[in-house]
């Protein structure tokens, strides 16, 4: 019943996004780009908003927060049900990302992870956003989303996996390469695979017993071409059945380009 309402929380998530003072023209405009495995963005969240390319980050008070703070990018839910993420002014097209990611206080029933490709059509009104979603859980799950215009998506279910570091304050390294439409997921170095549905149009379903993908397979790439850039960024969310108090932290944030294969 946890996962289920995790969809519910998706389709809030994104009600806290503030933009920062800096302009975005330079970035909206062009994609980041360069020759394969070279460094694109780094983010270190030392130093304040002011210190290097943390400047680029969005961030904002309230019961719903992303706040640079203790050398991290923590975004804090103080409600149920609900999410926020603080997104990087640039955007990139293929990508390897990765990132250091915690929980560091509220219930273990919890989200927290990676938005990527995020188009944000007139960066005030999220409802209409697209984007993808890979995330985990403090209890040992992990999942891929989507949305377009607004809408979501599930394209693969919640997965129970031994790769997740599980508690508060266990740090997990996340990754995510893209390039073009082809989409590979990994928790701690360790690649992990994902229930697709042979029918688009139907829901991810995963036996809980035998962890068997019903009515679909176990592949270890996500191919999908709804959206071709964006910006990338670290989110956090809550359920209604873990309770509100969710702080989730991140740091060394790195992109690079993708190797040739």
């Amino acid at each position: 019943m946890r996962r289920i309402l995790v969809l519910i929380v998706l389709v809030v998530i994104f009600v806290a996004l503030l933009l920062t003072s800096r302009s975005v023209a330079s970035w909206q405009h062009s994609i980041i780009a360069g020759d394969a495995g070279s460094l694109l963005y780094a983010a270190s969240f030392d130093g304040g908003s002011s210190d290097g390319f943390n400047g680029d980050w969005s961030q904002y008070p309230g019961r719903l927060s992303a706040q640079i703070a203790s050398g991290q990018m923590q975004i804090s839910i103080g409600a149920e049900s609900s999410g926020a993420y603080s997104v990087a002014l640039p955007h990139f097209g293929d990508f390897d990302l990765r990132v250091e990611a915690q929980a560091i206080a509220g219930p273990i029933d919890n989200s927290y992870g990676v938005v990527f490709r995020l188009q944000n059509k007139d960066n005030t009104q999220v409802e209409d956003d697209n984007y993808y979603l890979f995330l985990i859980s403090s209890d040992g799950y992990y999942e891929v989303s989507r949305a377009i215009n607004g809408k979501q998506k599930e394209l693969s279910t919640w997965i129970a996996s031994n790769a997740v570091n599980q508690g508060l304050n266990a740090v997990n390294r996340l990754r995510v390469t893209a390039k073009g439409d082809q989409f590979r997921f990994y928790i701690n170095d360790q690649a992990v695979t994902l229930c697709i549905p042979d029918d688009p149009n139907a829901q991810s379903t995963v036996n809980p017993v035998s962890g068997e993908c019903m009515g679909g397979a176990m592949k270890d790439t996500l191919t999908d071409d709804s959206i071709p850039n964006g910006q990338i960024g670290v989110t956090a969310q809550s359920t209604d059945t873990g309770g509100a108090g969710v702080v989730a932290a991140f740091d060394n944030l790195l992109v690079y380009a993708p190797q040739a294969s």
